[in-house]
């Protein structure tokens, strides 16, 4: 493992300064992308308060017991509300790899006004749209956690504004594509770990996120997030005191032509001296609209379109269940069902 860490990158010249300044945060993202999929972000604007008491509060939600918790668990699939330990393993996203349950609990929150499903949409579409479930206590964890999703999405829209120019489009192409965006906010819990975890367990397994980009504010503690560079090692990732942690997905890459590419990454167990430390993540998974088509933007990579055009939807759905123990095999046809 390297004591590197992804490159930081000050927004604020793209947030408010002159084209030159502009054209330097452009020209730094893009190398970004192109050599480790990975950035951290500073000069975004978000106020630190905000974001210690999302996380504080989200300390006290899963500090909880198990069966008042519990009352936050959707009554059907959807990333809505709260995953209880055993409930995931993301190494199940990647093809032929499979692992123990990661030791993680979480809660999830989506648009705050989401509007009604599209009629006949797949279960999982029809998820994008389910309403959030909010838990009694503590009470002021539904303000904070909407406030902190709202200002996620600003940073995202200004993010993706970086990502056109960078990308050699207009600069409001992404714009009509995630006006209506599906993102999810996965307040993350790896509690401590008073036992050693199973062969091949760890706090989060080997994956790539699926949509357009991920903004993470984690604990900076023994047991946190690594990223697989491109001759293969893997990195520590140590973010400087106020950065976000940002990677683009599956969606991205794909958009892109393969031009950027979507990097693996994990989170792994502590030594056992740290483990009994807890840590918690922010983690906000930026999506396209549901309906959005994913066409292979053609003057990147330099040479033929490697995709057909794809809907957010379906191919999200493919990843999505593989993630779930009890969706391994999934028809991943769907995934290139749409009309040019």
């Amino acid at each position: 493992m390297s004591g590197n860490s992804v490159p930081v990158i000050d927004i604020e010249p793209f947030r408010k300064g002159t084209p030159g300044g502009k054209a330097a945060v452009v020209r730094q993202l893009n190398t970004a992308c192109l050599e480790t999929g990975f950035f951290s972000v500073l000069g975004h604007g978000i106020p630190e308060s905000l974001t210690q008491r999302t996380r504080d509060l989200s300390a006290s939600f899963f500090g909880l017991p198990l069966d008042e918790k519990s009352l936050s668990l959707p009554a059907r699939r959807a990333p809505r509300g709260y995953s209880p330990p055993g409930s995931r393993s993301l190494s199940y996203t990647r093809e032929g790899v499979e692992a123990p349950p990661d030791l993680q609990e979480s809660f999830a929150v989506g648009p705050l006004a989401p509007g009604a499903a599209p009629a006949g949409a797949n279960p999982i579409v029809s998820g994008f749209f389910a309403p959030n479930i909010w838990p009694a206590h503590p009470p002021q964890f539904r303000a904070a956690t909407s406030a902190y999703f709202e200002a996620m999405s600003k940073l995202a829209d200004s993010i993706m504004q970086i990502f056109a120019q960078a990308l050699g489009v207009d600069d409001a192409y992404f714009a009509d594509k995630i006006d209506r965006h599906p993102s999810v906010l996965r307040l993350t819990y790896y509690p401590a770990q008073k036992t050693a975890p199973l062969a091949g367990q760890v706090r989060s397994g080997e994956h790539t996120d699926y949509g357009s980009l991920t903004i993470l504010r984690g604990d900076d503690v023994p047991g946190g997030l690594q990223v697989q560079t491109r001759d293969g090692n893997w990195m520590d990732v140590h973010p400087l005191p106020g950065a976000f942690v940002c990677n683009i997905g599956d969606l991205m890459m794909r958009w892109t032509n393969d031009y950027w590419i979507s990097t693996p990454h994990r989170v792994v167990n502590p030594p056992r001296e740290f483990a009994h430390q807890d840590r918690i993540s922010l983690v906000f998974f930026h999506m396209p609209n549901h309906d959005a088509v994913i066409r292979c933007i053609e003057n990147r990579a330099g040479h033929a379109v490697k995709y057909p055009p794809v809907s957010c939807g379906d191919y999200f759905a493919a990843k999505y269940l593989r993630s779930e123990l009890q969706q391994t095999q999934v028809d991943t046809s769907k995934e290139v069902v749409v009309a040019r």
